[in-house]
């Protein structure tokens, strides 16, 4: 396929049995994004295999380092962004900048502006990357543009390890509703026996229907895959016929039967639109395609195609990629200390917290109901990717009424002995890069950590239980994760603070502190000292430390999941409990500030302010005194070491206020402006 001026060109080939497309592209040398828009809608329908792209393209992509006079204005702005646009939607990456992510190197030299700028590109699919081995800008010799080369290795086939994962339209079959319900009452007719436990029973029963299912499955689309190829024929057969001889009766058959095509086909795009999370589409004549190429564009956009390791080397290859990143949250989720009891009662001991009142505690304590498991289900939200164990809400909400019995037995087993299975306490963590963050480094991904939705349960009631006593324990100060608090709060307090100050020439200062991973880096046995602290009953206390216990995680990147690896700190992200359990986590810190004499906020009329939270975002409110900031820093340094907190200083900043702000050893604060949940302060 090529276009009428025959500047580019689209060949699809088969190599080896690899497809793929590659095309030729010499780009407009004026600004012109239609160009793109056109060279990309030709190229969407060849999306669906591995994408090359070369050529001049007559802009640059970044003109900070692909240009090497800055007096030159960037020509073509609109284009280079709507290419970056294209880029980012077709998951490509720009070959010889991933190999060299800093260096300068030019393909162009203009002899009018005596400038080097790189204008030419290899933009390939992500998933390629892995297969590069090299690229280079060799010298510019017969034209004023360099050849560019990119090295390629023989593909390597890197077997993915795919978690199954329970198709929800099968929710839609009756059949299926009932094969699954008496499939169940077999199994535990031939298996709920005295002496087999009710979490073994449980976790088998899981297993046994996910073979039974798959077993489903794969009958029902054999026996669908017969069913379109006869009502093809048939269709085929019925359209010859009626080309010979037109006729009303066979008019009528076709209908039925492109009736009964059609709806088999749509049950299969109804899948692929699960998959894809899309929840508004409207079918089109390619609309099975059109599916397929977005489910492949999406896996591209979320492909991490190189990464560097421990020591800073850059790898390509999907498994060491793997390894790295499987070797970085192992360390992140091993706690770097162990504090005594006695460091951690010497830190609590002074703080007065407030304590659970009778009423709180029996809320707390109080055995688990029918209806709060069913409530805990109903408020689980659909399209959200399962847990390891591959069984989603929609299916617990479904089915709900015959596993309750046996879900409840197994709950009451994990309460009473104080323990839960590696398998049920298993979780799968999925990777989102930061916005702005660099792609090649492990901590510029935020962990999701897909748990199993039966455990899911357990800690939704359990969450829900405890959102009702947070709001009486928890300081005002903290507005993160609490029901009638709001982000708008901090921001609406931070601007009286600046006003107040600036209308009274108050000489002040306020911080704002970057803490490192703090999700990530709750220490339990400080978490359960704090609970008790708080006044937590028994019951509670014991269903945090049972689900503390002995968690693992495995890491998913490209398709392939690591080897487990045990948890002994954090509040897993994906987990109902994990936000009031980090609120409950800080508030000793965010205590201890209010309650220190020694540390003097801003006061504002009747109101003392030291810190302002919203979950991990922390402000503090200080006079402009190194005494108040010195005795801040050694508060949160004794906190870090009965906690695992620890706070990057070097990226915290302060906001003077009426006053020059001078930096205390050993931090390296950096005074300025502060940037505060997504939006810029000034004095």
């Amino acid at each position: 396929m090529s276009d009428p001026e025959g500047r580019f060109i689209i060949l699809n080939l088969s190599i080896q049995n690899i497809d793929l497309c590659i095309a030729s592209i010499y780009g407009p040398n004026v600004d012109d994004p239609s160009f793109f828009h056109t060279f990309f809608t030709s190229l969407a329908d060849h999306s669906d295999t591995t994408i090359v792209i070369g050529g001049d393209f007559n802009l640059v992509l970044n003109a900070e380092i692909d240009r090497l006079s800055t007096a030159v204005s960037q020509r073509n702005w609109q284009s280079a962004d709507i290419l970056k646009q294209y880029m980012k939607d077709f998951g490509l990456c720009d070959a010889w900048r991933s190999h060299h992510p800093t260096l300068r190197d030019y393909s162009f030299f203009s002899q009018v502006h005596h400038s080097h700028s790189r204008l030419d590109y290899f933009l390939v699919s992500s998933s390629m990357m892995t297969e590069i081995t090299d690229t280079q800008i060799h010298p510019i010799t017969i034209s004023d543009h360099a050849p560019v080369s990119v090295s390629l290795t023989q593909k390597r086939v890197t077997p993915s390890t795919r978690n199954w994962r329970f198709n929800t339209s099968l929710l839609k079959e009756q059949d299926f509703i009932n094969y699954f319900k008496r499939e169940w009452a077999i199994y535990l007719e031939q298996n709920n026996l005295p002496e087999i436990s009710p979490c073994v029973l449980w976790e088998a029963g899981k297993a046994v229907m996910r073979g039974k299912i798959i077993s489903y499955c794969a009958h029902k689309k054999n026996k669908e895959k017969t069913l379109i190829l006869e009502l093809e024929q048939k269709i085929k057969s019925l359209e010859k016929a009626y080309a010979a001889s037109p006729q009303e009766n066979i008019i009528n058959s076709l209908r039925k039967l492109k009736l009964e095509l059609n709806e088999i086909l749509d049950k299969k795009t109804q899948f692929m639109l699960q998959r894809l999370r899309l929840e508004n589409f409207e079918h089109g004549n390619k609309s099975g395609k059109f599916l397929a190429n977005q489910l492949k564009l999406n896996k591209e956009k979320t492909a991490i195609h190189s990464i560097k390791d421990s020591v800073g080397n850059i790898t390509h290859d999907p498994q060491q990629i793997n390894n790295s990143f499987k070797d970085f949250y192992e360390a992140l989720y091993s706690s770097q200390i162990n504090p005594s009891d006695a460091e951690i009662e010497e830190f609590l001991n002074d703080i007065n917290l407030p304590k659970l009142n009778e009423d709180q505690i029996t809320t707390l304590d109080s055995p688990f109901s029918s209806s709060e498991f069913y409530k805990a289900i109903q408020h689980l939200p659909n399209n959200k990717a399962p847990g390891p164990d591959g069984f989603p809400a929609e299916f617990y909400k479904e089915f709900w009424p015959v596993l309750e019995p046996t879900f409840f037995r197994m709950v009451t087993q994990i309460k009473n002995n104080h323990t839960i299975s590696p398998n049920m306490n298993s979780a799968n963590i999925s990777l989102l890069l930061k916005p702005g963050k660099d792609p090649t480094l492990p901590s510029s991904y935020r962990p999701i950590s897909l748990i199993n939705v039966d455990l899911k349960i357990i800690c939704k009631v359990l969450a829900r239980r405890l959102e009702k006593i947070t709001p009486y324990i928890i300081h005002s100060d903290q507005t993160g994760f609490i029901k009638g608090r709001h982000s708008a709060d901090n921001t609406r307090r931070l601007i009286n603070i600046i006003d107040y100050c600036s209308i009274n020439k108050l000489e002040k200062i306020v911080v704002s502190l970057d803490a490192e991973k703090a999700f990530d880096r709750v220490n339990w046995k400080f978490l359960l000292a704090v609970l008790h602290k708080f006044g937590f009953g028994p019951s509670f206390i014991n269903w945090i430390e049972t689900l503390y216990s002995s968690p693992n995680a495995r890491v998913r990147t490209n398709d392939l999941i690591s080897q487990s690896f045990s948890l002994q700190r954090g509040t897993r992200q994906g987990c109902p409990l994990s936000p009031s359990m980090f609120i409950i986590f800080i508030e000793p810190l965010a205590a201890k500030i209010r309650q220190n004499v020694n540390i003097k906020g801003i006061q504002t009329e009747n109101t003392d302010h030291k810190i302002s939270l919203y979950a991990d975002d922390v402000l503090l409110f200080l006079g402009n005194s190194q005494t108040a900031l010195l005795k801040t820093i050694t508060l949160i340094d004794k906190f870090s070491s009965v906690s695992d907190y620890s706070i990057n200083w070097s990226k915290s900043t302060v906001l003077p206020l009426n006053c020059k702000f001078q930096n205390i050893i050993p931090t390296s604060l950096q005074s300025g402006n502060i940037r505060y949940l997504g939006i810029n302060f000034s004095p």
